[in-house]
């Protein structure tokens, strides 16, 4: 029998509080037992997917109005945390502490810092409260598409909206799940595509049985597990580096200190010198990527020299190794050589251009930088106002006020993630700067050597200079799921390590379920059943839906398996691409009445088609597969993850001139 819950969520959440808590304290009993650190950790894993598991099995449904959208009768706070949950994606909560240190809150004169991700990310929520969330309640409707669908009373719209949605979520979702294969292998030591698949048990486990009724309970638990492990996290970094847990007071505290260290290291002529030998690699790459074929002939003539000499002097076969990983002695395709020589040039530019502090030395007025950065800051806003899982989640409410209500508790939740996560950036930082910069090579801290010897590392040093002295460029930082190594930069319990990790999990798995269901009842209810079977029973209708979730489940982990690219860029892409298909056409739809189905599909079409040019064409594989040079590709300087700059006023100006035009004929 199916468990009824009541519509506030404070019984069951309290529940999932203690259990966190009670299970934090167990395991950092374990810790201080000597029980191995794995073991804690899988613990916490499996601890993890059998509770989302058990909840979304009590809360499995076949009523197609609870599938679909959870019986409306969701309350405010519990729609806005699992609206939180919903959106604290794997990106956010791994990505963002390491972006912040890696990149700095401003950016470096050409590309955006982290500022532009947390203004963007939360401002849109305003806009999402203000603009969409009364009105698409008011609706009525079970999906995006079905709801322009109705509006503008054309299959064509729907159809057209649906792959929209499809499009945008399968971006989106690709990353979250190869974000569950990182934590999960960590955690329990198996391979990545085997973590990705064990976690993904759980993800299907979760949305599988009940659909958005089952997902939007186990959102709330896992906004609990986000905000409680961040949160604690935060406040024990804060109390290990300043005596206190007050985390952004901390943060502050810290900041004199880190901007004098980065004033000595910019200025440190180890550091000068450093830089200089990275600019005469990068020049000589680029000598090599515009003559390959020569390069290659020459660069292995001398490696073979180099080879030669180390075997007649009996070096040791480590050495003899690392001269044959030259890419111009193993790689007989002058097209990965050349994307081999284009990878490395771009780590170096990111090495030269990464502010030391938390800005680039004399950054001032205007620059590229600043506008890639408002440029983002401006597609990101507009990305989730238009997102179809997040949009999705003003249906589930029982009235137009509680959809409105429910986004103030989602951004409060938020926020408070976010803050944490930008004052544990800095708290970071200063351990980088104090403790790794300038120490010897055979002298590192010890997490410095734990996280470089890590199955998953998230730290690697160059000697560029050969001085046998880290220096800040130096140092590569995979900011991507930095975060999971706080506990061990910070000194504090391997416990923080597995809660950690949990949270990180919860965060990946909660955006997953909504953006599995968002492309399964896209598939099911806006493709199959509003065209082709209109008059079918809603039992059926909750099958297939059910049955293309699978699908959708395991052709993503699949995909996710090859690890494409890194998970923020696949997350910022998805954003400009919902901005670009879905801003204009709910916009104009909406507040204009004189909208028609030719202004919407000619803005769906116009926005989606340009940032999906704008992107491909600045990808690094199409650009060597076409032999195409970056500068003539990129429009005004901006960063393709910010094609929605380009995308948005494209759907907006088509959508109004089609409609005028199409008015006009009739």
């Amino acid at each position: 029998m199916m468990m009824r819950f009541k519509s506030w969520p404070w019984p069951l959440l309290l529940i999932g509080f203690a259990g966190l808590v009670l299970l934090t304290l167990l395991l950092l009993a374990a810790d201080f037992a000597g029980v191995p650190k794995a073991v804690v950790n899988g613990f916490f894993l499996v601890a993890s997917i059998i509770g989302y598991a058990v909840i979304g099995m009590f809360c499995r449904t076949t009523v197609l109005e609870e599938y679909f959208v959870a019986g409306r009768s969701i309350s405010a706070p519990l729609n806005g945390m699992a609206t939180a949950a919903d959106w604290l994606s794997a990106a956010s909560f791994l990505g963002l502490t390491g972006l912040l240190l890696s990149d700095g809150f401003v950016g470096d004169g050409q590309h955006p810092g982290g500022l532009a991700y947390l203004l963007g990310w939360t401002g849109g929520f305003c806009l999402l409260g203000v603009l969409f969330a009364a009105k698409l309640n008011r609706s009525q409707a079970i999906t995006i598409p079905d709801f322009l669908g109705r509006r503008f009373d054309s299959a064509a719209v729907r159809w057209l909206a649906a792959w929209g949605a499809i499009l945008c979520s399968s971006v989106y979702l690709v990353a979250q799940i190869y974000g569950i294969g990182l934590v999960a292998s960590m955690l329990s030591g198996l391979t990545f595509e085997l973590g990705v698949f064990l976690a993904l048990g759980g993800v299907l486990l979760c949305s599988f049985l009940g659909g958005m009724r089952a997902v939007t309970w186990t959102q709330g638990v896992q906004c609990v597990v986000i905000v409680v492990s961040m949160v604690v996290l935060a406040m024990a970094v804060s109390f290990k580096t300043q005596g206190h847990p007050f985390v952004t007071v901390a943060a502050v505290q810290s900041l004199p200190q880190i901007q004098a260290r980065a004033k000595q290291i910019e200025s440190d002529p180890a550091e000068l010198a450093t830089r200089d030998v990275i600019s005469l690699r990068m020049s000589d790459l680029t000598v090599k990527i515009a003559e390959p074929v020569y390069a290659r002939d020459v660069e292995r003539q001398t490696v073979a020299k180099q080879v030669s000499k180390a075997k007649a002097e009996n070096a040791s076969l480590r050495e003899i190794q690392k001269l044959e990983a030259n890419p111009a002695w193993r790689e007989n395709s002058v097209d990965r050589l050349v994307g081999a020589w284009q990878a490395e040039r771009e780590v170096l530019a990111q090495a030269m251009d990464r502010p030391v502090g938390f800005q680039a030395p004399h950054l001032n007025g205007l620059n590229q930088g600043l506008f890639n950065s408002l440029a983002l800051v401006f597609c990101l806003m507009l990305g989730t106002a238009a997102l179809p899982h997040i949009l999705v989640r003003s249906y589930t409410t029982p009235t137009p006020m509680e959809a409105q209500r429910s986004v103030v508790w989602a951004l409060a939740i938020i926020v408070v993630v976010y803050l944490c996560a930008s004052s544990l950036a800095v708290l970071l930082k200063s351990f980088v700067l104090t403790e790794l910069v300038g120490s010897h090579l055979d002298q590192l801290p010890d997490w410095a050597d734990r996280l470089k010897l890590r199955k998953l590392a998230l730290l690697s040093i160059q000697d560029y200079n050969h001085d046998g002295i880290v220096q800040f460029a130096d140092i590569r930082l995979f900011s991507d799921y930095l975060v999971l190594g706080v506990p061990e930069i910070t000194h504090i319990s391997s416990v923080f390590t597995g809660l950690l990790a949990a949270g990180a999990l919860a965060a990946a798995l909660s955006t997953a379920d909504g953006l599995l269901l968002t492309i399964s009842n896209a598939l099911a209810q806006d493709l199959y059943f509003q065209t082709a079977a209109p008059d079918a029973p809603p039992l059926r209708r909750v099958m297939l839906s059910k049955i293309l979730l699978m699908v959708v489940a395991l052709l993503a982990a699949w995909f996710a398996t090859n690890r494409p690219v890194s998970i923020l860029f696949w997350v910022t892409c998805a954003f400009s691409l919902a901005a670009s298909t879905f801003f204009p056409v709910l916009l104009l739809g909406i507040y204009w009445r004189a909208m028609n189905r030719v202004g919407a599909l000619l803005a769906m079409v116009s926005g989606l088609a340009l940032s999906l040019y704008y992107i491909a064409a600045n990808h690094p594989w199409v650009q060597m597969r076409l032999h195409l040079n970056p500068d003539d590709t990129l429009w005004l300087g901006l960063d393709p993850v910010c094609a929605g700059v380009f995308g948005v006023p494209a759907g907006l100006f088509f959508g109004f001139v089609g409609s005028q035009l199409s008015s006009r004929k009739n």
